[in-house]
């Protein structure tokens, strides 16, 4: 046997003055990159791992309400009610009869003084006419009774000069004067005659007026109350065959609001206060306004007492009889000694809970609940005001499950 020959090893040889190979930048952006990419995962792994352990909750801001600086109005009380006219009439006549005319329709804007519709009137009229024409005649008769009184007054001056130089007898001056006083006394008699027939002229006037159905303001009909046709009087009939009124009228420049306050809560308002209205029509506008009144008498079956709120400066798009939520805002607070005023804020009535006797809310920190305890006061039927303890723009639980406590992990929805 011939012996192998042994393999070629030369190629295994290191090259010791070779330079190394130089790694390209993009190489290392890659590496960076997919190692940021890995430690990301490792942290939404763990995240989601916590997350079942985390109590969904709903949350709500806290909202600031006065105390510093361009900071708003304490709102210490709420209250609904209705925007009512203050100037408001339901326009009846003012003698019975049969509704010819109608002049209005609902939302026709009148003035003062406008006819707002019309009775039958021709008996009226003919009265009037007959006035007219009598206090002419007796304003004719006056005029020859002054034209006969003249006449008769010149003669008795010439039988007077007549006399005192004895061309005439007493006889004849003396039935001169006789004649010349009745004269008068028939002038005095037509003057009479004639302030009759002129009374019995503005007595007709009258009456025939009364046929006249007026606006007593200006305003805006809210309602038609008879048609034409209908019989209205003064005083309906208990029967309803005749009407009490023919329109209902307000003046649109009167508008207030009557909100009903309740009693434990009304001497927190007084006249002059300051308060917002929002309309239920227009629930993200708000209507500076003022107390104007606080009626002096409480409803015993609602036990509340009504306020009547008048707006800084009305708004066309008010109506009467809106629905309204008034807002009662507290009076500018002084500042202290330090000249800071202690913060208010607004939360959720659904925030509070009661933890050791005491009224507690849970505040979101990070992803913690944390404990504080709260003096709340009532703010409408919704909300309370808290005076320290929460800052504002803090974020109190408002919903949440059983479990919760102080310091317990918390998701917010």
């Amino acid at each position: 046997m011939t012996a192998e020959r042994p393999s070629d090893l030369s190629g295994l040889r290191i090259d010791r003055d070779a330079k190394p190979e130089q790694s390209s930048p993009l190489r290392r952006i890659v590496w960076l990159g997919a190692a940021a990419l890995v430690l990301l995962a490792a942290a939404f792994f763990v995240y989601r791992a916590a997350l079942p352990n985390a109590l969904s909750v709903q949350v709500a801001r806290a909202e600031s309400l006065g105390g510093g600086p361009g900071q708003n109005a304490a709102e210490i009380l709420t209250a609904n009610g209705y925007v009512v006219a203050r100037q408001r009439a339901s326009v009846s006549t003012e003698v019975a009869g049969r509704l010819e005319r109608l002049l209005v329709e609902e939302g026709s804007r009148v003035k003062q003084g406008q006819v707002l519709g019309i009775l039958q009137n021709a008996d009226q009229r003919s009265a009037l006419e007959s006035a007219r024409a009598a206090l002419a005649s007796s304003e004719a008769g006056l005029a020859e009774a002054s034209a006969s009184a003249r006449e008769m007054s010149l003669a008795r001056s010439r039988s007077e000069q007549l006399h005192a130089k004895g061309l005439v007898s007493q006889a004849e001056l003396d039935r001169a004067i006789a004649a010349d006083d009745v004269a008068r006394a028939r002038v005095k008699s037509a003057e009479a005659a004639v302030k009759n027939a002129s009374a019995r002229v503005q007595s007709a006037q009258v009456d025939y007026d009364k046929t006249f159905v007026r606006a007593p303001f200006g305003g805006a009909v809210l309602r038609k109350e008879a048609e034409v046709g209908e019989i209205v009087s003064p005083v309906p009939s208990s029967g309803g065959l005749t009407r009490g009124a023919i329109v209902t009228m307000a003046n649109l420049a009167s508008l207030e609001v009557e909100a009903d306050v309740n009693e434990g809560y009304v001497s927190r308002v007084h006249e002059g206060m300051r308060a917002e209205i929002v309309l239920d029509a227009y629930p993200d506008e708000r209507f500076p306004a003022h107390v104007r009144q606080i009626v002096p008498t409480a409803d015993r079956q609602k036990a509340t007492v009504l306020v009547k709120v008048a707006f800084d400066r009305l708004d066309p798009r008010v109506l009467p009889e809106m629905g309204v939520k008034t807002t009662f805002l507290a009076d500018p607070a002084a500042p202290s000694e330090t000249g800071a005023v202690p913060a208010a804020v607004s939360i959720p009535k659904g925030a509070l809970r009661e933890a050791q006797g005491r009224a507690v809310v849970y505040v979101v920190e990070g992803n913690r609940a944390v404990l504080r305890g709260v003096s709340p006061r009532p703010l409408g039927q919704d909300r309370v005001i808290v005076s320290g303890g929460i800052a504002p723009g803090e974020m109190v639980i408002v919903e949440a499950p059983a479990g919760l406590s102080d310091k317990a992990r918390v998701k917010v929805k």
